[in-house]
């Protein structure tokens, strides 16, 4: 038995030897001779501004632009549901914050945005004062009066045009009204914030980025870091649009509205495409929509600006599951017919599949480079407005049937004015 069982190994050993030597499976794994292009870095940093008791009073994610000066604040309200609408019951950031540390809080925000943040810090007035470059008296209009319950109580600014200075506008966005509702702090947060970006940059010609041996900008390593470079350039605020939280959805009735996640996506898919999250289990996608004012006339009035367009986009890549980790809009020309480029040759039929429907007629092909974490480059062409407008024209709304999603999902042209700006990230990646 011992010796049958010695010839039979043999035996099998020499076919399957035979076998691997004619078969062609697997040659040249892993070898790809197409060059291959990374996303820009763009580090994001959490920075918390809390009140004399350490609760929670305002919150942004800042972005550096590539160059490494110079980039976006994203003020993100107190009350948006840190669940992002998931889970048994809602709950605001401002919550989230009072019941962990820091370190447990930065995941909570990661989660709710979908992106990756590299560093965090909490700050009090004296603190954003000190962290924040000096910044002469700047004239500032509040949309509401700003009351701070623990700060010595009653209102310590008033509604409408007035002059402050840095130490002023940091009491603003450190203030909590215990007695009033979150949503009425957020217009004067997103104003504050608008102010103090207008002073950037505040070296011209801008300091010297530090660069790594490849000639790249190296990320700061703090937050204080981060802000003084983003100093250093041009800032944008762009502020989340926010949808209402459905009554059956909200057992507690929890102060909290919700994050479009259409709208956050379109944000930091454009200001920091490296670092978006991708929970979905479909594609990892880039949209390039280069339309100028004049290709978006031709849609009829569909569209006021391009963001709207993506906007609508991405919602309805959200539905089908796919990640939408980039977005370049900048108008720099479009191609006649929407083109789709796919990383892997194999997924090039599944890709036509799950999203060719949406886009009308498309031109599919394999990437001649890949770009590291996409798996498809749609670059929507002036076909896509075509069929936009076919099936606006198409779809005949009965205007006896009451908008039953009207509560759950924002109509594109409700996309804050924000996120109609160009991208900041270049057309090359």
């Amino acid at each position: 038995m011992a010796v049958l069982l010695l010839v039979g190994a043999a035996a099998m050993f020499v076919v399957g030897v035979i076998t691997l030597s004619n078969s062609q499976e697997g040659e040249a794994v892993g070898v790809d001779p197409r060059p291959r292009v990374q996303f820009p870095v763009t580090p994001n940093a959490l920075l918390v501004v809390a009140d004399e008791s350490g609760q929670l009073a305002s919150v942004v994610v800042m972005t550096l632009l590539p160059e490494g000066q110079g980039g976006s604040i994203v003020t993100v309200p107190v009350n948006a549901d840190v669940t992002a609408g998931f889970g048994p019951e809602r709950r605001s950031v401002e919550v989230a914050f009072s019941t962990v540390d820091l370190a447990g809080f930065v995941p909570l925000v990661e989660e709710m945005l979908s992106i990756t943040i590299q560093s965090a810090a909490v700050v009090d007035a004296a603190g954003l004062v000190a962290a924040l470059p000096e910044i002469d008296a700047l004239q500032l209009e509040l949309p509401n009066d700003v009351i701070d319950t623990d700060g010595g109580g009653g209102v310590i600014a008033t509604a409408g045009p007035q002059t402050f200075t840095l130490t002023e506008m940091a009491d603003i966005l450190a203030a909590i009204d215990d007695d009033a509702e979150s949503d009425l702090s957020h217009p004067n947060d997103v104003a504050v914030w608008e102010s103090l970006a207008r002073t950037a940059p505040v070296a011209v010609p801008p300091e010297p980025v530090p660069m790594d041996d490849l000639g790249r900008p190296i990320a700061p390593t703090s937050v204080d870091e981060l802000v003084t470079r983003l100093w250093q350039g041009e800032i944008e605020v762009r502020d989340l649009l926010v949808i209402p939280v459905l009554e059956g959805e909200n057992p507690t009735q929890a102060d909290v509205v919700l994050i479009d996640r259409r709208d956050s996506t379109l944000v930091f898919a454009q200001v920091s495409p490296g670092l978006v999250s991708t929970a979905n289990l479909g594609l990892k996608v880039r949209i390039v929509a280069n339309y100028s004012p004049d290709d978006l006339a031709s849609a009829s009035g569909l569209y006021d600006s391009t963001s709207d367009l993506v906007f609508e986009l991405i919602g309805r890549l959200l539905f089908l599951s796919a990640n939408v980790v980039s977005v370049d809009s900048a108008p720099s020309g479009v191609p006649l017919v929407t083109t789709i480029q796919v990383a892997d040759e194999r997924q090039l039929q599944a890709t036509i599949d799950a999203v060719g429907s949406l886009l009308g007629e498309v031109d599919a092909r394999v990437a001649d480079t890949v770009l590291e974490g996409v798996d498809a480059e749609i670059i929507l062409g002036m076909s896509y407005l075509e069929h936009e407008v076919g099936r606006a024209s198409d779809v005949a709304p009965d205007e006896s049937v009451p908008d039953t999603a009207a509560d759950n999902s924002a109509p594109s042209e409700t996309a804050p004015s924000s996120s109609d700006a160009p991208a900041t990230v270049p057309a090359d990646g």
